[in-house]
């Protein structure tokens, strides 16, 4: 569940409880009881508070948990973004490197693409289209591997190198809009400061 779809769902929760809340507040005071007839509403609504509130908090926890469930897969498949990326750089850099290790770094992206199904669906997609791969630069970090495929022809070290750029573009783009889902913060105590050391002196205070 999307950041957008849990606070459509909470404003639903909200406007019901409220709607709930305002109703028994008229049934209690009568302020209209001589146009509608409100009577026994008041009594109906508090026997069956508690069932309200159940409901309410179940509906909630059921909300919270799919949000939980799709952070949980979100992270994972962040995970396999930069395990697939590291797999990449490590076969461009390898001096020794195959055709098996392309096949291997190769099939990390490939299933690293595949596993973005668990978290999201295609943009735009109904149920006679297909829709748009949500995370484009991943296709692009593909491409990139297509280019230097040592299976098509001989690879130079500037395809390489093109290679090399094409593929941390991808992760960096990828990476300003793929995190953003998990509401990340700055830390109350970073250290922003290069060659930084410990501040505390050998010792105890007795």
């Amino acid at each position: 569940m999307t950041r957008r779809t849990l606070k459509r769902k909470l404003r639903f929760f909200v406007l019901v409880f409220l709607l709930i809340l305002v109703v028994a507040a008229v049934a209690k005071f009568e302020v209209l009881a001589d146009y509608v007839k409100l009577g026994k509403l008041y009594e109906f609504i508090n026997d069956m508070s508690i069932l309200i509130f159940t409901i309410g908090a179940a509906y909630l926890a059921n909300i919270f948990q799919q949000r939980s469930n799709f952070l949980s897969n979100l992270k994972e498949e962040w995970h396999e973004i930069v395990r697939a990326k590291s797999s990449l750089i490590y076969y461009i850099n390898n001096q020794n490197r195959d055709t098996d290790d392309y096949l291997s770094a190769y099939q990390q992206l490939s299933e690293c693409i595949d596993y973005m199904r668990i978290v999201y669906k295609n943009v735009g997609e109904t149920r006679t289209l297909i829709g748009k791969y949500p995370y484009e630069p991943l296709h692009d970090m593909r491409r990139a591997m297509n280019e230097i495929d040592p299976r098509k022809r001989p690879v130079r070290d500037e395809d390489l190198e093109w290679a090399y750029g094409e593929i941390w573009d991808g992760f960096n783009a990828l990476r300003e809009r793929f995190l953003e889902e998990l509401d990340l913060e700055e830390p109350e105590n970073p250290i922003i400061t290069e060659r930084a050391r410990r501040l505390k002196k050998e010792g105890a205070d007795l």
